[in-house]
Formats: structure tokens, C-alpha cells, sequence
């Protein structure tokens, strides 16, 4: 986890100035959604809403972190405190859920690929009051647009149920796209696979440790992700009406799916990465076997090459006129009777 007092400090800030740690550099858009089951609004804001009817259930989707003083603002405006607005900006955080009395925090984890196929984490932020919901993302990744569709049409129950219900939506959502994630990897995976004892090469190799180190990264969100939801669905919020516990708890369930699935992929990995080895071993075996058979044949061809080659005056085939020719026929029989034992015995 990132220290946010070394970075101030490196920064030159003052010690608890709050530090945007992201990498995007989009400019923030604040949205104010407010509906129930009459009516429906959305608009782009540029300061805290104004809230006047109690009847509705308001989201505000804050996309895009980089304007600090801003979020300060709506963190006054809602009485969040210092630490969750410095959680916000500090995009390392692992899933967890906090009870700050009048709210809950709540931070889950996205996927993206980057430039070198590799998966990286995005950061979602949630806070829950009675009836309203705000959500930071540092990205502008539509994520949540279902849901708004679904809210616009009144094709779903959300637009019935409290603002617990949206939180339960916008989790399940992106619950629902780990799925998506892991069906990727185990994609990658069957593609390895198909021709992975023909092909061996480097870049194999190098496909199979980026899967090994997406798996790494999920598991690493995954984990700490059942025990978030874990307390968010056994834990009494006065935030989230029971009869919401009955969703989180399914959305509960679809985390050990995810952890289970994740966890065989990882043991795919782990034998694919097996294969890969013994296939590599496998053909450097064939090779080490080809270059003993060419040794071999030509050690007697050496000694008679060398026996020959010691000219002393009492060797008479050296005077022959046949001499040299037979020992030619006489290294060429040797050399066909060495292959026929050895494709005799199959090692060639």
C-alpha cells in the first residue's frame, strides 16, 4: 500500500494533504441521479447537488479523481471523513467496507489489460447513506450505464427499492464482470493449450507467466473481496434493509463461485506450465539423442581413420592400390550396421 505521508512529503505538501495516487488523467464529471418510482432525473453538476425531496433515491457518479480541491468539496458537503476521502484518492486500497456511523465506505476492485496484456486493478469507491449513494471511479470506464438504462425504463425493481438496493446493483455489476475477466483468461489458457506440444517457443512461455500473473492480480482482489461482502451481508447496517441481505448474500455466493473458478485456472496454469517443460525437455532429449547417434557412429570410423593414419613402414595396406578404397567400403559398412542396430533397438 502506497504511504501517502512519504508521498506529501516527496511532493512537498503539507503532512495530510490529500494526493490523487492514479495514473488517469481525465477531468472529473459529476453526475446527479435522482428518481423513485414516479420520476427520474440526471444531470451533470459541477458542485454539491441540491437535495430537497426525501422520497428519492439520489447517486452521485463521480468519474475521474485527478480534481482534488473538488472532491474536498463534496467530502464537506456529505461530512465525509479525511481518512475515506484519503482512501478515495489512494487507488491501492484492498476491498474493504468501513461503518462510519451516518455512512458506509465500501471499495471494490475492476480489471483492465494494459499495453503488455498484463491485468491491472481499478479502483471503485461506494458510499451509502439512507437514501443516497456516491460512487468514485478514476476512470470514465461506462461500467454502471446498464443500470442507468434499467432505472430510465423502470424495467427493474431498483426503481421500488432503497438506496441499499443500488448498492447491491452496482456491486453485483461488478461482481458480474469478473466473470467476463476469468472467461478471458481461461480463453488465453485454450489457446496455450491447443498447441502447446508443437509449439514451445519463448513467447509461449511468456504468454503462459502474463496468464500466471493475471491470476496473481484476481486472487489478490478476490480473496479479501469474500470477506467484505461477508460483513456487508451478516453485519446489522441501519443503512441496508433485510430484506437486501437476502441479495448480498447471493452476490456473496457468486465471490466463492469466482474464487473457485479462479482457483482452477491457477491449477490449469500449473500444468500447462508442466507440459511446457516436458515438451522442452522432450525435445531436447530427441536432440541430445540425434547428436549421441552421430557420435557414436563416427567413434569407430575415428579409430580406424586414426589406426590407418599412424604410418608405420610394416603396414602393407598402405602400399596397396586397393588400400584406400577399402577402407572406405569397410567405414561405410560399419557406419549402415550402426544405423540398423540402433533403428533395431528404436532409439533413432
Amino acid at each position: 500500500m502506497l504511504n501517502l505521508k512519504r508521498i506529501t512529503k516527496k511532493a512537498g505538501l503539507p503532512p495530510g494533504s490529500l494526493v490523487y495516487t492514479g495514473k488517469n488523467d481525465i477531468p472529473a464529471k459529476i453526475v446527479f441521479i435522482e428518481y423513485n418510482k414516479d420520476i427520474f432525473s440526471e444531470e451533470t453538476i459541477k458542485e454539491c447537488p441540491k437535495i430537497a425531496n426525501k422520497d428519492t433515491v439520489k447517486w452521485i457518479k463521480i468519474n475521474g479523481l485527478k480534481d482534488v480541491e473538488n472532491l474536498k468539496k463534496i467530502g464537506n458537503c456529505f461530512n465525509l471523513h479525511p481518512l475515506v476521502l484519503e482512501d478515495i484518492l489512494n487507488t491501492n486500497q484492498r476491498p474493504k467496507v468501513e461503518d462510519y456511523k451516518d455512512y458506509l465506505y465500501i471499495v471494490l476492485k475492476l480489471f483492465d489489460v494494459n499495453d503488455n496484456d498484463l491485468m491491472v486493478t481499478k479502483q471503485v469507491s461506494l458510499i451509502l447513506q439512507k437514501n443516497l449513494v456516491i460512487s468514485f471511479q478514476d476512470d470514465d470506464e461506462p461500467i454502471f450505464d446498464p443500470i442507468i438504462k434499467r432505472i430510465k425504463t423502470k424495467q427493474n425493481q431498483i426503481i421500488n427499492r432503497g438506496a441499499d438496493y443500488l448498492l447491491y446493483s452496482l456491486i453485483d455489476t461488478i461482481i458480474d464482470s469478473y466473470f467476463w475477466d476469468l472467461e478471458k483468461v481461461e480463453d488465453n489458457i485454450e489457446r496455450i493449450e491447443t498447441n502447446l506440444i508443437e509449439n514451445t517457443s519463448p513467447e509461449v512461455l511468456k504468454r503462459i507467466h502474463n496468464i500466471k500473473m493475471d491470476i496473481i492480480t484476481l486472487r489478490k482482489t478476490i480473496r479479501p473481496l469474500r470477506e467484505m461482502l461477508s460483513t456487508l451481508e451478516s453485519s446489522e447496517y441501519f443503512q441496508i434493509d433485510k430484506s437486501t441481505d437476502y441479495y448480498l448474500r447471493d452476490v456473496y455466493d457468486h465471490s466463492l463461485q469466482i474464487f473457485e473458478m479462479l482457483e482452477s485456472l491457477r491449477d490449469r496454469v500449473s500444468e500447462i506450465l508442466d507440459i511446457y517443460l516436458s515438451s522442452t525437455s522432450n525435445k531436447l532429449n530427441e536432440i541430445v539423442r540425434v547428436l549421441t547417434v552421430i557420435s557414436t557412429i563416427f567413434v569407430p570410423l575415428t579409430f580406424i581413420v586414426g589406426l590407418y593414419g599412424m604410418n608405420f613402414d610394416n603396414m602393407p595396406e598402405l602400399r596397396h592400390p586397393l588400400g584406400y578404397p577399402a577402407v572406405i567400403v569397410i567405414m561405410g559398412i560399419v557406419a549402415l550396421f550402426m544405423l540398423a542396430y540402433f533403428r533395431r533397438k528404436k532409439w533413432i
